[in-house]
């Protein structure tokens, strides 16, 4: 189709973008303005998840993603811009930052926010991004104020009623017409008038956002932080084997804490989020390893050192022996 691409990277106005990937790592890498990691909870045999991605007025950008695989996902938005972020559809209840949360829901991430989502099943979603200039002269046109600073990552937004579903059909049909006829969203005009629609409504949604945070929102916060700090340490140290009691030496918490506090980010205890992290690792050292490397170095370089138990943890997670995802480096031409 006209003006749509295949490619990733910068594009220019209008110009709708969209990718299909077999590969969480190359789909994180491709969504902008936020540095993203997807960590799987399964694998199907044959991935097919995909994103969109829509330039539109005066720096905005819709991103529209559909993903098949179960996962956690984590963000951290880029400075300078405000993320609206809407579930679109899903298979099983979603949990981002805490919150179950659902369509028609809106959740708000403020500049340099962090956003941690599980997901236990296929699921669809957009990120609307902002330049924070641009967001709150619309703020002060449609309130008649700029939105206030909030120290939480995001502010969420149910709407009463069906009062949240305009705005995720205009996604819906804006990724529809991208699709069928991309060519009409090319012109400046076309461009401004969905800018201008999408900010609007978004304005309109977030009139369901609370002023401050109730008892329960504080307490996300404070496990966020928790959480996040956690997530930092870890990044910091990819090579490495962590256990429970480094995250709780690194947060200066008890596990107890450190347990409820990923418990309500994740809907997964610090164990099993080690885990995943561990073996999602692991397949990545195998994926860019050499024909000389031996599965068993790779997993005791992580922490797994009952080999059994390792392998068959990583065949459910992944549908793969270790040592089949390592041989697909002589194979090529394998799926």
């Amino acid at each position: 189709m006209e003006n749509r691409q295949s490619d990733g990277g910068s594009s220019p106005p209008g110009a709708v973008v969209e990718r299909q990937f077999s590969d969480l790592d190359e789909m994180a890498a491709a969504i902008l303005h936020a540095d993203v990691e997807f960590v799987p909870l399964s694998t199907p045999a044959h991935m097919d998840s995909r994103l969109m991605r829509l330039e539109l007025d005066e720096g905005a950008t819709l991103q529209i993603g559909e993903m098949d695989v179960p996962h956690l996902g984590h963000a951290v938005s880029h400075t300078g811009v405000y993320q609206l972020a809407l579930p679109l559809a899903s298979t099983t209840p979603l949990l981002w930052n805490g919150h179950a949360v659902e369509r028609g829901h809106a959740l708000l991430y403020r500049p340099g926010s962090e956003l941690q989502a599980t997901a236990h099943g296929p699921d669809r979603w957009a990120i609307l991004t902002v330049p924070l200039a641009r967001f709150q002269r619309t703020m002060v046109a449609l309130w008649g104020t700029e939105l206030p600073r909030f120290p939480e990552n995001c502010r969420v937004a149910r709407p009463a009623g069906a009062a949240g579903e305009p705005l995720a059909e205009t996604v819906d049909r804006v990724r529809r017409v991208a699709r069928e006829d991309a060519a009409s969203l090319a012109g400046a005009e076309a461009r401004r008038g969905l800018t201008e629609q999408l900010l609007g409504l978004t304005v309109q949604a977030l009139g369901g956002m609370s002023d401050r945070p109730a008892e329960r929102e504080r307490t996300l916060l404070s496990h966020s932080r928790i959480v996040a700090k956690a997530e930092e340490f870890m990044r910091a140290r990819l090579a490495l084997p962590l256990y429970v009691a480094d995250l709780c030496q690194a947060t200066g918490v008890s596990e107890r804490t450190l347990r409820s506090a990923f418990r309500n980010v994740y809907g997964v205890g610090p164990n099993r989020f080690l885990k995943l992290r561990r073996l999602n690792q692991v397949r990545r050292v195998l994926q860019r390893a050499g024909s000389g490397a031996l599965v068993s170095e790779v997993a005791t370089r992580h922490g797994f050192w009952d080999l059994g138990r390792f392998a068959g943890d990583y065949r459910r997670l992944f549908g793969e022996s270790p040592s089949q995802t390592l041989r697909r480096l002589d194979d090529p031409a394998r799926p």
